[in-house]
């Protein structure tokens, strides 16, 4: 590995405060308020399963904030100003730069989440296995590199920050919305946008069914699976379009 590429990186991210505190310290905030709003709302027999799921669902915040949110903001801001046309000069294509780039947001979103899970585990004495946690990772890790293909292709296709940052923030509040983290579950909302909820993973792990999946052993949701494999495909097609046009345009 180039450490040079990865000091450049790793300065990139660092420096955006606000991919640090929505990745790290809004997760844990905003998941503390919430267990304790439903402390005295929920039964006790079943305050653990609730709390368990509210830990579960909103630690999705995290990789929505650094892959898709944190990584357009300073990525099409580079892009704009030509950051990466001055690295194509030395070799450095954007395959190697995605690597880079990737490696990099996934090792902070890793420590971001591993803080996450200790401060609300110990926290609220919840009991989670750490076969649980590792189930909960993988399938997570398989939607970060979702994300982070998609916002790469966003800032290629566009090279604006202006356009992409809003692009990118019009999909992260969607996403929240439709995935019951933003205070109306996926079961409240009108049936037509309920079915299309339900077409995002993201969606599903605020469900019952995951929580049997990962804390009780239950059978593999295969909808689940099936919608998160599909989004993998979409964002890696955009991003393989997007790095071939402008692999093109170079040319």
């Amino acid at each position: 590995m180039n450490k040079y590429i990865l000091k450049f990186e790793t300065a990139s991210l660092l420096k955006n405060y606000a991919t640090i505190f929505f990745g790290t310290l809004f997760p844990m905030l905003l998941c503390s308020l919430i267990i304790i709003s439903v402390k005295k709302q929920v039964p006790k027999e079943m305050l653990d399963q609730v709390e368990q799921s509210i830990m579960l669902n909103l630690s999705i915040i995290s990789p929505l904030s650094i892959f898709f949110i944190g990584l357009s903001s300073v990525f099409a801001k580079d892009l704009e100003e030509g950051v990466y046309d001055r690295l194509e000069l030395f070799s450095i294509n954007h395959l190697t730069m995605a690597r880079y780039k990737f490696f990099v947001n996934y090792i902070f979103w890793f420590i971001c989440n591993a803080i996450y899970f200790a401060f609300i585990l110990n926290m609220f004495d919840l009991n989670l296995s750490f076969i649980s946690l590792v189930k909960h990772f993988a399938f997570v890790s398989l939607l970060s590199l979702a994300l982070f293909l998609l916002s790469y292709a966003i800032c290629l296709f566009t090279k604006k920050f202006s356009i992409s940052f809003a692009a990118t923030m019009l999909m992260y509040f969607g996403i929240l919305i439709l995935s019951g983290m933003m205070g109306i579950m996926v079961e409240d909302l009108p049936a037509k946008i309920k079915t299309f909820a339900k077409l995002l993973p993201t969606s599903h792990f605020s469900s019952t069914e995951y929580l049997d999946e990962i804390a009780k052993g239950g059978s593999l949701n295969y909808s689940f699976l099936q919608s998160l494999i599909v989004f993998l495909l979409i964002s890696f097609i955009l991003f393989a379009i997007s790095v071939y046009k402008n692999k093109r345009k170079n040319s």
